[in-house]
């Protein structure tokens, strides 16, 4: 735990997801105070790791995170409305990474998120 009672992010993951999780499934164990605290640690160890990229690998991440964006795009402009697992699952990422890009979509004024509501559970095969 840190100086705030809460748990360090896994090494090389971030604590955020479990959170976002939380919130998303309405659990009473939701602390919002614990989501900052949480993220501002993301955010410090993003800046930190920056700091060792070089230019040249900084500039081909810009290039695929915008090739991922368009690619986005094109999937909710063929197929309309879909959940985040399905658009993850095309895309071939996590969740998590794929909430991070359309994020950034909806701030940019490119899609619209219409709907939050409960996961629903997958029939088992």
């Amino acid at each position: 735990m840190d100086c705030c009672g809460t748990k360090p992010a896994a090494p090389g993951g971030m604590a955020m997801p479990s959170m976002m999780q939380k919130m998303m499934e309405g659990t009473k164990e939701f602390n919002p105070v614990e989501m900052c605290q949480a993220m501002m640690t993301s955010v410090s160890k993003s800046a930190e790791m920056a700091a060792y990229a070089t230019p040249e690998v900084r500039t081909l991440f810009e290039e695929w995170a915008r090739s991922v964006e368009e690619e986005i795009l094109t999937i909710v402009k063929a197929q309309g409305e879909m959940d985040l697992g399905q658009l993850a699952v095309r895309l071939k990422i996590s969740p998590e990474s794929a909430l991070v890009f359309l994020g950034k979509l909806v701030r940019d004024g490119k899609v619209t998120i219409s709907g939050i509501g409960p996961v629903k559970a997958r029939a088992e095969s």
